[in-house]
C-alpha cells in the first residue's frame, strides 16, 4: 500500500474528515435489525459508504444479507440486489421476510455488467441499500467509482462475496467464519429447523471500533 493509501485509510474517506472542526461527523445508519450486530457497529451500515460482507460457500453470507434487506424493506426502504450468478432465489427471499415489491433484482449477464449496472442504481438515488453479490477482487478498478456514487446518493452499498476485495474503500468489513443449523424436537416428536447461527467477524471498521465477534440468527442460507 502506497503512503497516500495509507494516510486516506487511516483518516478516512471524503465525508469522514472536515477542516477547521473537532466536533466528529455523524454518520448516519442504516439499521441491520440484528440488534447485536447493530451495536458492534455503532447502530448499523454507514449511510453514503461501501460496507462488505465476506464468507466462503455455506457460511451464510447471502442468509445475512437477506437479513439485512428484510429489516431495510421492513421499515419502508426501496433496496436493488445486483444479482450476475442469479444465486437470489425470490421465494427464498421473500420468506426471509424481503419485501419484493420494494425490491429492485438485477441479474447482469457478468461481473463487468453487474459493477456497471450498481454504478447506475446508485446514482439514480432513492435506493436505501444496494447489494452487489460479485467477486470484489476482480472489480479494483470500480471501487473509487462506487465509493463516490454511494457516497454522494447517501445509500449504503453491501458487497458481498468470498473474500474481501474492496480494500480501503470498504467503510466496514464483516467476515462470516461459520454457521451452526439448529434444530428442535427429539425423540419421539417431529425435528424442525429451528434457526440458522452465523458467526460474523468485525474486521473493518471506520465508524467503529473493530475485532468484535457475534453470534447472529439468520432466516436464509
Amino acid at each position: 500500500m502506497s503512503r497516500a493509501a495509507e494516510l486516506l485509510d487511516r483518516l478516512g474517506r471524503p465525508g469522514d474528515v472536515r477542516l477547521g472542526t473537532a466536533r466528529p461527523v455523524a454518520v448516519e445508519r442504516l439499521a441491520t435489525g440484528l440488534a447485536d450486530l447493530d451495536e458492534a457497529l455503532g447502530g448499523g451500515l454507514p449511510r453514503g459508504r461501501i460496507s462488505e460482507l465476506a464468507g466462503l460457500r455455506s457460511t451464510g453470507r447471502t442468509g445475512l444479507a437477506c437479513a439485512i434487506a428484510a429489516a431495510a424493506t421492513g421499515r419502508g426502504e426501496t433496496i436493488a440486489w445486483i444479482d450476475p450468478a442469479d444465486a437470489l432465489d425470490p421465494e427464498t427471499a421473500a420468506d426471509a421476510g424481503i419485501a419484493l415489491d420494494r425490491t429492485l433484482w438485477v441479474r447482469p449477464r457478468d461481473t463487468a455488467a453487474a459493477l456497471r449496472a450498481a454504478e447506475i442504481v446508485v446514482a439514480a438515488g432513492g435506493f436505501g441499500l444496494v447489494v452487489l453479490d460479485v467477486d470484489a477482487r476482480a472489480a479494483s478498478a470500480s471501487w473509487p467509482r462506487l465509493a463516490r456514487a454511494t457516497e454522494h446518493a447517501r445509500s449504503t452499498l453491501l458487497v458481498v462475496a468470498s473474500r474481501r476485495g474492496t480494500g480501503t474503500f470498504a467503510a466496514v468489513g464483516l467476515e462470516l467464519t461459520g454457521r451452526r443449523v439448529r434444530w428442535a424436537g427429539g425423540p419421539g416428536r417431529l425435528v424442525v429447523l429451528d434457526g440458522i447461527e452465523a458467526r460474523v467477524a468485525v474486521v473493518r471498521s471506520r465508524v467503529g471500533r473493530p475485532g468484535r465477534t457475534l453470534i447472529v440468527r439468520q432466516a436464509c442460507a
